[in-house]
């Protein structure tokens, strides 16, 4: 009679067990055997792999478009410029569709913000001062919770909606967004004039135009304090002081990108464990559990892919586009400034939205008057005036580099921790279906099944991704 495997398992001696418990350790314990698929050893060499893609960025891709993007004297100045309050406008209560909201601008942001003040650099770089936080607050109220400034120069498009093509052209829109700063371009002139004069004309004295102005000198009288595109001190300017004008704010820009060209979050313990090796003790048993569900049950590779752990693409994730001040669909009625209906100005609907700005706008890579290389052709496929229907709903896939810094989630800012943002996976999609977006979700999401120490296990690997951050110096006013 065959006895059935249990059984005959059951039936060996301890002295086989023994043997074969011993024989299979010192197989997977070979130098030159690290890897198994046998029970006992961690991960297969497919798993481990995948593993090690996920680590160790090197440097960021030169941007083409502009020249100063790793000079060290315009990285000091766009430091500089990104801790100053002086370049901002004046604080209201109104949100990115005009509407008056009762959200409480932060006291730190009054009576002036800096590009610091919605990018704490001391807590990776995002948000975490806005109340109650769904969405950034600065000048006024935006539509998205600010992303952060570290690992920024990665990025093929650094915002949640596609809407710029460089860090220069994203900070160029934000110095004049009524949400974010309200600067003007004048102001930013006269700011740079009077407290940056010198520095700024011993980087940027081998472009077109030198600085405009001196403030002391009686050409200074042609230049209003403020005013920007579509601002009756600005609009009424000679065509020639204009552009003056806008290649200050356009340099302006093209300092903070040389500045965050430096904010790299690298050499975490996740980076030092895969360098070590499979077998290291760098990383708790719960986080290298965690590593090999990432890769393997809960797929989270198959969208945070590659060394940011965040492959950029944009997807619809079932995220509720809920919570205070996030523009909804019904929010965007047919006739006004944000209509869905007929596909106008539809911030709900993300990259959709975000593709049509960015073609639209004035300072992309290929324009022929502000960019160092407009034959640049990294960018030309996503120039869409009219984007593909599926992108309705859809927003770009972050790094998780510095993710355990960098709460609340997502690009409403729905989940407060980590723990909601694996339920979210876990279950397929967060509960309410986003019926205001007329798309279907990522194939990605769908339920997980993971038990409650696997969740643990996810969220205990995300905390290794924190990276050892650049020097005080990059952290603060220089």
């Amino acid at each position: 009679m065959v006895t059935p495997p249990m059984i005959r398992k059951a039936t060996l001696s301890l002295a086989t067990a023994s043997a074969l418990l011993m024989a299979t350790a010192g197989a997977c314990n070979q130098a030159d055997d690290l890897f198994c698929d046998r029970p006992g050893c961690d991960f297969s060499r497919e798993e481990w792999a995948l593993v090690a893609s996920l680590a160790n960025p090197g440097d960021p891709a030169p941007d083409r478009s502009n020249r100063f993007w790793n000079d060290p004297g315009a990285a000091l100045l766009g430091q500089r410029f990104f801790f100053d309050a002086r370049f901002s406008g004046p604080v209201g209560g109104r949100d990115a569709l005009g509407r008056t909201v009762a959200v409480t601008v932060p006291a730190m942001r009054v009576p002036g913000l800096s590009c610091a003040s919605c990018h704490d650099m001391v807590r990776g770089g995002a948000d975490t001062a806005s109340v109650p936080g769904h969405v950034s607050v600065g000048a006024g109220v935006t539509d998205v919770n600010a992303i952060t400034v570290f690992n920024s120069a990665y990025h093929k498009l650094p915002s949640w909606s596609g809407k710029a093509d460089s860090l220069w052209g994203l900070v160029a829109g934000v110095a004049e967004g009524a949400t974010t700063m309200n600067g003007t371009r004048l102001q930013t002139a006269w700011v740079i004039a009077e407290n940056y004069r010198d520095d700024y004309d011993r980087v940027f004295a081998t472009t077109s135009q030198r600085f405009p102005f001196s403030p002391a000198g009686p050409e200074a009288m042609r230049f209003p304090k403020s005013g920007k595109p579509g601002a009756e001190a600005y609009d009424k300017m000679d065509p020639a002081d204009q552009a003056a004008i806008t290649r200050v704010l356009v340099n302006f820009a093209k300092a903070i990108e040389a500045y965050e060209y430096l904010l790299k979050s690298r050499d975490s313990d996740f980076d030092r464990w895969v360098k070590a090796g499979p077998r290291s003790l760098v990383l708790s048993p719960e986080a290298r559990r965690g590593a090999r569900l990432f890769v393997s049950k809960a797929g989270c590779i198959d969208c945070h892919s590659g060394p940011l752990l965040g492959d950029g693409v944009y997807r619809n994730i079932g995220v509720p586009q809920a919570g205070a001040a996030v523009p909804t669909v019904a929010d965007c009625p047919a006739g006004a400034g944000c209509d869905c209906a007929a596909g106008k100005g539809c911030l709900p609907w993300g990259a959709y939205d975000g593709l049509k700005r960015l073609a639209a706008h004035k300072f992309r890579r290929d324009d022929k008057q502000w960019s160092d290389d407009p034959e640049d052709p990294t960018r030309k496929s996503l120039y869409l005036s009219n984007p593909p229907d599926t992108l309705k709903g859809t927003w770009r896939t972050p790094s998780l580099r510095d993710v355990a810094l960098t709460a609340p989630y997502m690009h409403d800012g729905i989940y407060r921790s980590l723990d909601e943002v694996i339920w979210h996976y876990d279950s397929g999609g967060g509960p309410l279906a986003n019926e205001s977006v007329a798309t279907t979700r990522a194939v990605q999401i769908k339920p997980l099944r993971l038990t409650e120490s696997e969740r643990s296990d996810l969220v205990a690997f995300l905390h290794t991704l924190n990276g050892r951050l650049p020097a005080d110096l990059l952290k603060a006013p220089p």
